[in-house]
């Protein structure tokens, strides 16, 4: 005879079942994201949600599957109708778009929004696609967290060092756009104990040679995602910063596509940083 206490364990497992299968089978269903900025991008690729894409913004083209999607516009300029053409499940972007939000309702579909700023913003996306989809963003986030770490023993040897990421300097110029204290620049820096050198407020904030003398960085270290004449412009800015005081050992310029990109790649992006300061 089945007491009532078991019954009631019976039933409460049943419904628990029930609610799992309807939440995986939800998951399941949602298999046409379009996903819009390419930190997004190469996140859900490190996440094995890849093959769940149908299109993604024409700045996205790493890995070298997104060759093969549709490209739906930019950020400021979507095709709706590309978009609405792909059948999405579900749309993802990186920042917020009114536009693509009212599509989104319109189609009846999911929209989701990430952000990108900051380090503690790219694990809070990694966290939000493992709720969602059970995927491998749980393992991708151990591991990028391992790597700093592992890169934060490294640099015992060397830190607390600080450096200075020159984000924009127009050649010859006075002047640069440099990464500020809420960046993710700032917190890769922070995660292997060193520390950004910039002004106290501003994301991106403009700075004058003089301010750079001031601050005194032990490093600068300039992007050029993606360019190619790189020896021309490595001479550059070491003739530049030699002309402030800064030896080339401490003047650093980077032309990985990637590194201002902080997606699938940003454990890249730290170790480049690292290697420099090294």
């Amino acid at each position: 005879m089945i007491s009532m206490k078991t019954t009631v364990f019976f039933t409460v497992s049943a419904i628990f079942a029930c609610c799992c299968s309807s939440v995986n089978d939800k998951s399941l269903e949602d298999d046409r994201f379009v996903v819009l900025g390419p930190s997004l991008v190469e996140l859900m690729y490190a996440s094995d949600l890849g093959e769940r894409i149908v299109g993604v913004d024409r700045y996205s083209d790493w890995p070298e599957e997104t060759g093969d999607l549709q490209k739906v516009g930019g950020y400021t300029d979507p095709s709706l109708e590309q978009i609405a053409s792909l059948n999405p499940t579900s749309i993802h972007i990186s920042g917020e778009s009114p536009v693509l939000r009212e599509l989104a309702a319109t189609l009846g579909i999911p929209y989701y929004s990430y952000r990108f700023d900051t380090l503690q913003d790219v694990f809070s996306s990694l966290d939000s696609l493992d709720a969602r989809y059970g995927a491998e963003a749980a393992d991708f986030r151990g591991e990028l967290q391992a790597k700093l770490d592992s890169l934060a023993g490294v640099m015992e040897s060397v830190a607390p060092l600080s450096a200075m990421i020159v984000i924009y300097h127009e050649r010859g110029a006075s002047s640069m756009t440099i990464a500020g204290r809420s960046t993710f620049f700032a917190d890769l820096l922070s995660s292997v104990n060193c520390e950004i050198s910039a002004p106290g407020t501003g994301s991106w904030p403009m700075i004058s040679a003089e301010g750079v003398i001031d601050l005194s960085p032990d490093h600068i270290i300039c992007l050029y995602p993606g360019r190619t004449d790189t020896m021309e412009i490595t001479a550059s800015e070491e003739d530049y910063w030699a002309g402030l005081g800064f030896e080339s050992g401490r003047v650093h310029s980077l032309f990985e596509p990637y590194i201002m990109i902080p997606g699938g790649r940003i454990g890249m992006i730290a170790e480049r940083i690292c290697s420099c300061m090294l």
